[in-house]
């Protein structure tokens, strides 16, 4: 009887570790590679949030609110990537340089002179940030 009962803890034991272990390696997420990138909802806030201050900032349009809205979502993947890819500080800090301006030229197609030279100066003072 002593014997039956230990045989039977023990298949249920192995049993039971079998189990978790199966379900420890299923539950593992998978890697992400570098060309599976997700829109998170908050982008789509902060680019709402940067087209409204900017169209409040220069007095646009609605047209060219949303060219500016587009400018700036299509432009955070490539922020993103950046901050998060490998890399030295230094190396990042001027790979984000190029990027804001390459932003800021787009942005000179987009606004008249007059609204971008206001647009350049609110952004150098800090009132707007990308």
């Amino acid at each position: 009887m002593k014997k039956t009962i230990l045989i039977s803890l023990m298949v249920l034991g192995i049993a039971t570790i079998s189990a978790h272990a199966q379900t420890a390696t299923e539950s593992k997420l998978p890697e992400k590679k570098g060309d599976e990138w997700q829109m998170p909802k908050e982008l789509l806030l902060r680019s709402q949030a940067f087209s409204q201050k900017v169209k409040k900032s220069l007095n646009l349009d609605s047209a060219a609110t949303k060219k500016v809205f587009d400018l700036y979502l299509g432009n955070t993947k490539t922020v993103d990537e950046i901050r998060v890819g490998n890399g030295s500080d230094a190396d990042k800090k001027d790979a984000l340089a190029a990027n804001q301006s390459d932003f800021d030229q787009k942005m000179k197609e987009v606004v008249s002179a007059k609204q971008f030279d206001l647009y350049m100066h609110e952004r150098k003072s800090g009132k707007i940030k990308l």
